[in-house]
């Protein structure tokens, strides 16, 4: 074989190696399954609107203009619609019967597609969802509970339950919707209602100044309260709200949720900082500085995303306990929704 013959058949054979390889690369490449795209949507209550953000980046992708002070947002177990309370005043001391509607938003499309009026009833605050997709939505001027079967088409309320508070602010409905559990600020007490039957009378439990942050163990037989200004956490038997035990945290608390492995995670509001619990003895297993304090605490899986006073959101991996990212925000974030 000639040299020149030769030359011509390695560079060849390198040539198919190259081809080869690129081919693999490809391939290798178009298996692989693409990063899931998450975003964020998020209540921003001074700016009058939900914003949607790209997450972990923070890169903001949309807005919904609603109104004054949409305060908390919750999504229907698909993931289609999230429902927004129209709280509809500055603050809870402003004069006025407040906002009345619910406003209904396509995820997907990231649009509002319609609201629901709920007048007279005002100042919506919270917004609750069971397992089989039932909205439940809080009037607090009124300390009505109004329940709707279907709420991506529903206009009118499925049922109405007279809560018999005076201020009532926050509330944790359990997965089946069999019970309800109010936490009713002025008058300092906890009350339990049923839903769907207004002749179950009514049960209350007196707790401190101003109950407000609650949530649900896991097996939903406790329901955890924090009085917001002494941040004293109780824990009640979710049956009939019978005293358990209870634990003084950091001062002033404002929230507190669930985690999916059972623990608790509340928010301390003056020592700006969070605290991980166990939920059998309230003792602090994990401590947490953040640079502000955090009114809105959503868990998603193993995150934590945390709405900061100061306009940002803290991204904390709830597997290693610390802050991993965060981005800035429009004023006053609180509650949000993840779409996967």
């Amino acid at each position: 074989m000639s040299l020149i013959t030769r030359r011509q058949g390695l560079w060849t054979l390198a040539g198919g190696v190259v081809a080869a390889t690129v081919i693999g690369t490809r391939a290798v490449a178009q298996a692989m399954p693409k990063p899931t795209v998450q975003t964020l949507a998020l209540i921003e209550k001074n700016e009058g609107r939900v914003a949607f953000y790209a997450v972990p980046s923070g890169k903001r992708v949309g807005v919904i203009p609603l109104g004054t002070q949409p305060h908390e947002i919750v999504a229907d177990p698909a993931g289609r619609y999230a429902f927004v309370g129209d709280y509809g005043v500055e603050s809870w001391k402003a004069p006025g019967a407040g906002g009345h509607r619910i406003w209904v938003i396509d995820l997907e499309k990231k649009t509002l597609v319609r609201s629901i009026d709920l007048a007279p009833y005002g100042r919506l605050h919270a917004v609750r969802m069971d397992s089989r997709g039932r909205l439940y939505v809080l009037s607090e001027k009124d300390s009505v509970l109004a329940r709707f079967d279907a709420p991506a088409t529903d206009d009118s309320p499925s049922r109405l339950v007279p809560v018999t508070g005076v201020r009532s602010h926050y509330l944790v409905i359990r997965r089946d919707g069999t019970r309800a559990y109010v936490a009713d600020t002025l008058s300092g007490g906890v009350i339990m209602v049923d839903p769907d039957d207004m002749s179950v009378a009514p049960v209350r439990r007196h707790i401190g100044v101003a109950p407000e942050a609650m949530t649900l163990s896991r097996d939903e037989r406790t329901l955890f309260v924090i009085d917001r200004p002494s941040g004293t956490l109780h824990a009640l038997d979710a049956t009939s709200l019978a005293p358990r035990m209870q634990r003084t945290m950091r001062g002033e608390a404002v929230r507190i949720v669930t985690q999916t492995d059972g623990r608790l995670i509340v928010s301390n509001t003056q020592d700006k900082s969070l605290s991980r619990l166990n939920p059998t003895t309230l003792a602090e297993e994990d401590y947490l500085s953040l640079p502000a304090a955090a009114p809105g605490l959503t868990v998603v899986g193993d995150t934590l995303y945390a709405a900061l006073q100061t306009d940002r959101v803290a991204i904390v991996d709830l597997r290693a306990w610390q802050v991993v990212g965060g981005f800035a925000t429009g004023s006053a974030p609180d509650a949000a929704v993840l779409i996967r």
